[in-house]
């Protein structure tokens, strides 16, 4: 079986396509699932699509990745299916894919709610030439609809039946899972993520603030160069996909906060997952898919306000056993249900299916 996948971008770059349709080819290539790569953007694209200004250089690239796109039509018959991640293009509604429905079967993969519409703030109103509506119509043509998150899949069944809900996946070959010393020095208590994500930490500012003033553990974070948060001592670097789990591996207590807004209810937060998988005990908001990954008291704690981020973060720090159990078990949930294994059969099943019948 070759599938075409039609990915948004290059390989390696993309946290969402690592973990899931690049990561998935270690276990379809062995079933005999040959995987060719096509990304929409350029190699000159992906060096300024998501920095500020450039809106010249970024149409010129962004039409040239849409030429691109149309020259794979004429190969759809060297291939029994197509994979789509996201979308089949960056910009403009749905033609590319209802061309490609009415030759190949369509296996659809949605790992964000795109169907909400979002203003970029590194492109701004450009973000509008997505055609958010094009989603559903996509949902629609395909074959078969992957998605990685209970509130994704309750909005896709809603325009096709043949659903597979697939967790995006810890690469566990990386992400090992090596119990914290007992002689560690601190705590740390620690975040990751973008720069875009930064100011989430905003939100656990007065509580963070009063940790910090008992001195009673190090803060550290990971994702940008900057961040205002007063009266907090922490430590800041920006990501390095060469050292991300090293980096992250200094840190026992990993913070996921989580504004309330129409997107983020819909996500399956892969940050939680990655935490559990290093043995790192997360705090989270609850909302998404930490309601259904963070069992609260087991492996985690959910946190609803100021008052139980400041308890559960000082208990973790402060109950040694209580942080070991729950690393642990955090650690044995995210083998069992959000590692590259857990989730083989089912991967396999679904792309087998969209050339079934």
């Amino acid at each position: 079986m070759r599938v075409l996948c039609l990915i948004p971008n290059q390989k390696g770059y993309s946290p969402g396509q690592r973990g899931s349709i690049e990561l998935w080819e270690k276990v379809l290539e062995p079933q005999g699932i040959q995987l060719e790569f096509a990304p929409f953007e350029t190699e000159r694209l992906r060096e300024f699509l998501y920095a500020d200004g450039r809106h010249a250089a970024k149409a010129f690239e962004m039409v040239r990745g849409y030429i691109n796109r149309i020259g794979l039509l004429r190969r759809l018959d060297e291939f029994d299916a197509v994979f789509v991640y996201r979308e089949a293009a960056l910009i403009g509604p749905a033609i590319l894919e209802r061309l490609v429905a009415r030759k190949k079967p369509i296996i659809y993969q949605l790992d964000d709610p795109l169907f909400v519409p979002y203003k970029s703030q590194y492109n701004g109103y450009f973000s509008y030439l997505k055609f958010f509506s094009k989603v559903k119509a996509i949902i629609e043509i395909s074959k078969v609809v992957i998605v990685n998150s209970s509130g994704i899949r309750q909005y896709a069944e809603n325009y096709n039946k043949n659903i597979w809900q697939i967790p995006s996946v810890v690469d566990t070959g990386r992400y090992k899972f090596i119990p914290f010393t007992e002689d560690s020095d601190r705590v740390c208590v620690g975040w990751s993520g973008s720069p875009t994500t930064l100011k989430n930490l905003k939100m656990v500012e007065r509580p963070l603030q009063r940790i910090s003033s008992k001195n009673i553990c190090d803060i550290h974070f990971i994702g940008g160069s900057k961040l205002d948060l007063r009266e907090v001592n922490f430590s800041l670097q920006a990501w390095n996909a060469d050292t991300e789990v090293e980096d992250l591996r200094k840190i026992q207590i990993g913070l996921v906060p989580l504004p309330e807004n129409s997107w983020n209810r819909y996500k399956f937060i892969m940050k939680t997952a990655q935490y559990m998988a290093l043995g790192i005990v997360p705090v989270g908001t609850p909302m998404a898919s930490n309601i259904e990954v963070i069992r609260h008291g087991e492996n985690g704690f959910l946190a609803k306000n100021d008052l139980e981020w400041e308890q559960y973060i000082s208990m973790l720090i402060q109950d040694k056993k209580l942080r070991t159990d729950l690393s642990n078990a955090a650690s044995k949930d995210a083998l069992e249900h959000y590692s590259l294994a857990a989730n083989a059969n089912n991967i396999i099943a679904a792309f087998k299916a969209a050339v079934s019948g």
